[in-house]
């Protein structure tokens, strides 16, 4: 089962936690019988999002969200980590690697919170915000 501590998981873990079929959870998916947003590593969805009783939710299948509207959700891939935060993916993907950022896996896929901070920079940049601030 999904860790429920984190806020999205990847919809084909979540189905499989579930015993459901893969093509069931998207058809729920896609109908708006369940909440979820598109990452560029696929469908999320939150860990402890029921199955559908009959209810259907309003439907969420996000294509294009502005900067303000991807910072509030629950999880973005670590790519849209990456542009959202004006930083290389190889950057980024170190970062995560060293433990320097709070990510999860799902999947195959590594996840992060869209508003988890920037770690602090070494080198010359860390001497560079020193020297400004003194």
């Amino acid at each position: 089962m999904p860790d429920p501590a984190c806020p999205a998981v990847l919809l084909s873990e979540w189905s499989a936690a579930r015993q459901l079929g893969s093509g069931r959870a998207l058809t729920w998916a896609q109908r708006g019988d369940v909440r979820v947003w598109r990452s560029s590593v696929g469908w999320l969805i939150r860990p402890d999002e029921p199955e559908p009783d009959g209810t259907a939710f309003p439907v969420v299948l996000v294509k294009r969200l502005s900067r303000a509207e991807r910072l509030t959700l629950p999880a973005v891939s670590l790519p849209e980590w990456a542009d959202l935060h004006g930083h290389p993916k190889q950057r980024v993907a170190a970062w995560a690697a060293q433990g320097r950022l709070p990510v999860w896996r799902s999947g195959n896929a590594w996840l992060i919170a869209p508003g988890a901070a920037t770690p602090p920079w070494r080198g010359h940049a860390e001497g560079s915000q020193e020297a400004a601030g003194a």
